[in-house]
């Protein structure tokens, strides 16, 4: 039997609610076995990225800050998949609880109505009704109406309301079906903003448009009954409620919700004391009957299903904004990692030039100071052959060839070189992450904050009193002192075993200038080895390549962190497909056309907006059973044809208001390139579907 929208006189609410209560067993499985399986698939992808996060903390990473942010990430994930799996399984938990109640709650802006609702529903004395002032109801409230749980929440958008706002959408995303109060005056565009939060939680919502004309004087009273027809006045109301149509399509284009008008206070009056005489026109002119016999209607015409639908859009809602978050940070995280592997390559090969023509330089330095030294040894040692000062006069002539400047010179030029270069890859690597992230979400990682040129090299200091040491050996007391201590002792031993004066002098020359000669041969291989040694180990050895390095594992880190948010992602995307099938089969069970389930290679969904179907050609979905899953799910029904080709799928999808010509393809990334900026709201819905239909990451 099809499903019909208007209620059948011969049904009764109370075994409508039995079935709504076999429905809600149902429901609840389903959402339990999904939930089971995701956990695994959470569990799985949580492993991965603690051992990722182990592996940085364990590593070899020595740069200081470059990782932080990373880690900090990759704690994020974790902790936002164990978050998702605890929260989703309370939520299942308290569903659980309710299973016996189809749960209506009551839902709108301060002051909209919802306790003066809840009073006429339970026969109330009016004392939880406000007088003008906000936020009236402060808390969560339930109570049974005609065998349905209605609960009233705080209202929406009261200053300083964040916490009722936090109780009352905690409250609706329990519900199987939400009434949502608006008043006739001027609509607000907060109100719109709050029905969107709901829709989007997938909930089948039944908007009450509150007349507020005044009745609670005698002579208001008496005005109202005379012209009860006049607040109601129908293209006053229509456009009143097309101005707040047009607020909500801002958020949610498309399907828009029925309204039912009524007047809530005259209706709640006709049951007071003291007006019994005027009870049966105010039950009139309220208009009431028409709220209680939808809200009746809903529960009998579609009632078990919203129970199951309630349970499956329970799930697929956080599934969706976890999978849309995933796919952000994997992008980004694989668009950093992309540019660290450029800045890398660049850095690198500036290193292999700079350690080629650094050495190069220091090699150059060091021979034409030991050779002007060499070239001074003849004349030096003729003239302070038998100068016992011999010593002190050669540490005078080294120190005033310069050497030592010359060396000192040399490493600041170099140090100044390689902090120029670390601070322009900081710089680049800072800009090209900005604009990775201002080509994604805000809720981005904020990688420039990892390469901070201040903290992260501020060595020079240290590295040049390292040089300082290594000149210093130029004037070392070991060497020269041991050449000018020899240079005295030749003296003696000349005078003691050598006669012949010029023999002695030719002999002592010979002796000094060997001994000046070895002296400097030492000194040149001092100052290359050590020279050489912190040139290798200090400059590059404990600062470029280590920057080398920790640009290495920070590039594998976020390659494997994009990779284990995607699958992750595709994971949670295949489990929200399977139970939008899942609940096709229920709703085309109800409508008595399951058979044409067998058609349907697909399912795609964004719960309270549309539903889009992959199926097989030349199959002619019937229109009267598409207008009925329409009513029944709440949503818009779209088709695509099952081409078994990725791109005319994802054409078909998105639909004729996106410019062919500006949708590519990279097959192998498997991501969709959309100009995602140039499309109306009901187009980027579509593309939220086409993006789950194909498996293509949509990107701009």
């Amino acid at each position: 039997m099809l499903f019909q929208y208007d209620v059948d006189p011969g049904t009764e609410l109370e075994d409508v609610l039995n079935s709504c209560r076999k429905a809600a067993r149902h429901g609840y499985a389903i959402a339990k076995e999904n939930l089971q399986e995701t956990a695994e698939a959470i569990k799985g992808v949580s492993n991965s990225l603690s051992k990722c996060l182990m592996s940085l903390e364990n590593g070899s990473v020595r740069t200081p800050g470059i990782v932080n942010q990373l880690k900090a990430q990759l704690s994020g994930v974790v902790t936002e998949l164990e978050g998702l799996q605890k929260t989703s399984d309370l939520a299942l938990e308290e569903r659980r609880k309710n299973l016996d109640s189809f749960s209506i709650t009551l839902f709108g802006r301060t002051m909209a109505g919802k306790s003066t609702l809840m009073e006429i529903l339970t026969r109330g004395d009016g004392e939880s009704i406000g007088t003008g002032s906000q936020r009236t109801t402060r808390d969560v409230r339930g109570y049974q109406w005609n065998g349905l749980e209605v609960t009233d929440v705080p209202g929406v958008a009261a200053f300083e309301g964040a916490e009722d706002e936090e109780l009352a959408f905690k409250a609706a995303a329990q519900a199987d079906l939400v009434l949502f109060l608006i008043t006739d005056d001027a609509p607000q565009p907060v109100e719109a903003e709050c029905l969107a939060q709901v829709r989007r939680l997938g909930k089948p919502v039944l908007g009450i448009c509150n007349v507020k004309a005044a009745v609670d004087d005698e002579d208001d009273l008496l005005l109202f009954l005379r012209a009860p027809h006049r607040p109601f006045d129908r293209t006053r109301i229509d456009q009143l409620l097309q101005q707040f149509h047009l607020l909500a399509d801002q958020h949610i284009p498309g399907k828009r919700i029925p309204f039912v008008v009524t007047h809530l206070r005259s209706r709640f009056l006709a049951y007071q004391p003291g007006l019994e005489k005027h009870r049966s026109n105010l039950l009139k002119a309220s208009r009431f009957d028409g709220v209680e016999s939808r809200i009746v209607n809903e529960v009998v015409g579609r009632g078990t299903f919203l129970r199951v639908k309630s349970f499956v859009d329970g799930s697929v809602a956080p599934m969706m904004d976890l999978t849309d978050l995933l796919l952000e940070f994997s992008a980004q995280n694989s668009s950093s990692g992309r540019v660290l592997i450029d800045k890398r390559r660049q850095f690198r090969d500036w290193a292999q030039e700079f350690r080629s023509s650094g050495q190069q330089r220091i090699n150059t330095l060091i021979l034409k100071a030991m050779d002007s030294l060499r070239d001074k040894v003849p004349s030096f040692a003729e003239d302070h052959y038998e100068d016992r000062s011999a010593g002190e006069r050669w540490k005078r002539l080294v120190e005033s060839n310069g050497v030592i400047r010359k060396v000192e010179r040399l490493q600041r030029e170099l140090l100044d070189e390689c902090k120029k270069a670390l601070s322009e890859v900081a710089r680049e690597l800072k800009s090209e992450f900005s604009l990775v992230a201002s080509l994604s979400s805000d809720r981005h990682i904020k990688m420039d904050s990892i390469f901070n040129v201040k903290r992260a090299w501020n060595w020079g200091t240290n590295i040049l009193a390292g040089g300082l040491g290594i000149a210093a050996l130029v004037l070392g007391s070991g060497p020269l002192g041991w050449a000018a201590a020899a240079v005295g002792a030749v003296g003696s031993l000349i005078s003691l075993f050598f006669d012949d004066r010029e023999e002695k002098a030719r002999r002592a020359r010979e002796k000094l200038s060997r001994r000046l000669v070895d002296n400097i041969n030492k000194m040149e291989r001092d100052l290359r080895k050590n020279l050489g040694d912190w040139f290798h180990q200090e400059l590059l050895g404990k600062q470029i390549y280590v920057l080398l390095d920790d640009l290495g594992a920070v590039t594998s880190g976020l390659f494997e962190l994009a990779d284990a948010q995607r699958t992750l992602a595709w994971t949670l995307n295949d489990r929200q497909k399977k139970l939008g099938r899942t609940l096709a089969e229920e709703a085309l069970s109800q409508l008595g056309a399951p058979s044409l389930l067998d058609s349907i290679m697909d399912v795609a969904r964004v719960p309270g907006l549309a539903t889009m179907f992959l199926i097989q050609p030349n199959v002619t979905f019937p229109g009267h059973i598409r207008s009925a899953l329409e009513k029944l799910l709440g949503e818009q029904i779209w088709f695509v044809i099952d081409t078994k080709n990725a791109f005319s799928i994802l054409l078909q999808a998105i639909g004729r208001n996106c410019e062919k010509s500006k949708i590519s393809i990279e097959e192998k990334i498997c991501v969709a390139h959309v100009p995602l900026d140039d499309l109306d709201a009901v187009t980027k819905t579509r593309v939220r579907l086409a993006q789950q239909l194909t498996g293509f990451h949509v990107m701009r």
